[in-house]
């Protein structure tokens, strides 16, 4: 019981990451984003205004999604898996970031969201933000797996280059037709053939 307590507290927490995420698109994107507020947001997805600020830190990061933390059992593991030629390194972790997408996304918010921060400043910055931490993140990763200097090049640039991957095939998922499929997976590893043809051409 006490091991799945913690588990039951983070689908909890992205239950409730998805319900203002989507309630902030779908409101921004009738109404405008300065014609929308935070508690407004709140009503829509059932959710008293001061819980708001402990999941974002203000109405445009409720908007702008972007890449997922990867759990820390996943992390450590690709971690320890160890030495690999660089191709592979970066195959693995564009996999790694499209699996752990938070939840099943949909694909008419994603949409959205992607037309709101084409057309919202503060929403793009936002989510620029965001793409930076994960980046940041992904090539400590690629650090630590390849002994390498977490500010060295290759982290740096393979961490752009898989996020780049995945933001590629999430939009082409976003486009398409419904008929195409439910998951953007698909579309994300034709991205990273595409990119591993490229480099290999």
């Amino acid at each position: 019981m006490m091991a799945a307590k913690p588990d039951l507290r983070a689908r909890r927490r992205r239950q409730t990451t998805a319900d203002l995420r989507a309630a902030a698109i779908d409101l921004v994107r009738a109404r405008g984003f300065d014609k929308v507020t935070v508690e407004e947001i709140c009503a829509a997805a059932g959710v008293a205004p001061r819980t708001f600020f402990n999941y974002f830190p203000n109405k445009e990061s409720a908007i702008a999604a972007g890449p997922p933390e990867l759990p820390e059992d996943v992390a450590e593991a690709f971690v320890a898996a160890g030495a690999a030629p660089y191709s592979t390194v970066c195959t693995e972790l564009i996999t790694l970031v499209a699996t752990h997408l938070a939840g099943a996304p949909d694909r008419a918010l994603v949409a959205a969201m992607i037309e709101i921060a084409a057309s919202t400043p503060v929403v793009q910055a936002a989510m620029l933000a965001g793409f930076e931490r994960g980046g940041r993140e992904i090539a400590e990763l690629v650090a630590r797996r390849c002994e390498l200097p977490v500010d060295g090049e290759i982290p740096v640039l393979m961490a752009a280059l898989v996020l780049t991957t995945v933001r590629a095939g999430m939009a082409r998922w976003a486009a398409a037709q419904p008929a195409d499929g439910d998951s953007p997976m698909p579309f994300v590893l034709q991205a990273a053939a595409t990119m591993r043809h490229i480099f290999e051409s």
